[in-house]
């Protein structure tokens, strides 16, 4: 007796999750307003679909949207409600993948032929040195639960997880935008890092790039971004660094 397939459940698309938390603030002629001028801001048509994208979106030209119509205080709670409403979906879109993967037979050659993604990134933390907390949640947003993902703030908290983790496989994304740290930092990524680690230089421009690269010769590796590489294209620059050589 054949096994009957599992309909897919449709599921919301993450901006609905979004409009849902707004709606429970704005009449419908507002919210779209809001929405309106927040893309307007944000120089898009619409509000995004991607996860990294419209996490950027959220926290970028929808926040300071809110700021200006609803004050700081009021703009960061519903902010948080966002937040939180998105989490709670990542999970349950998550709870739903695991339990159709249960129910699929997976045919015996592939068995060792599939890493997960925890395996590829395995063993490593990620120190984000920047002074935008919008980096920070867009790469925990990348790793998920794969990697541990730490802010760093300015040169001496960079030193003191640098002695912490010594020895240890690191990714360090050095934001350049929202800058904390100058290129002279390299010195000290080269002296703590081996080349089991991996330095990400975001937002500088050539010359510095090259710079940093010949301070790091010999120690970690080093990812080029180039100076025009945009926030919502960084996560999957520092996922593809995290991996092991």
């Amino acid at each position: 007796m054949a096994t009957p397939q599992r309909k897919p459940r449709e599921r919301a698309n993450p901006s609905t999750v979004v409009v849902e938390v707004l709606s429970a603030v704005f009449a419908p002629i507002r919210l779209r307003k809001i929405v309106r001028e927040a893309c307007e801001s944000a120089g898009i048509a619409q509000m995004p679909e991607a996860p990294i994208s419209l996490r950027v979106f959220v926290e970028g030209a929808l926040f300071s949207t809110l700021v200006r119509h609803l004050g700081v205080s009021l703009a960061l709670d519903l902010n948080e409600q966002i937040r939180a409403s998105l989490a709670h979906a990542r999970e349950v879109r998550r709870g739903e993948d695991d339990e159709v993967r249960e129910t699929q037979e997976v045919p015996t050659s592939d068995v060792h032929e599939r890493r997960p993604a925890a395996e590829a990134t395995s063993g490593r933390r990620v120190l984000v040195v920047t002074q935008a907390s919008l980096v920070v949640f867009l790469l925990q947003d990348v790793f998920g639960d794969e990697l541990e993902v730490l802010p760093v703030s300015g040169e001496k908290e960079l030193g003191e997880r640098l002695a912490r983790f010594d020895g240890q496989p690191l990714l360090v994304v050095v934001d350049r935008r929202h800058p904390c740290v100058g290129p002279g930092v390299a010195r000290r990524l080269r002296d703590h890092l081996s080349n089991i680690s991996a330095v990400v230089w975001w937002g500088a421009d050539v010359d510095e790039e090259r710079e940093v690269e010949d301070r790091l010769a010999g120690g970690p590796r080093f990812i080029t971004t180039g100076p025009d590489l945009q926030l919502a294209d960084l996560g999957p620059v520092c996922l593809d660094a995290a991996r092991p050589i």
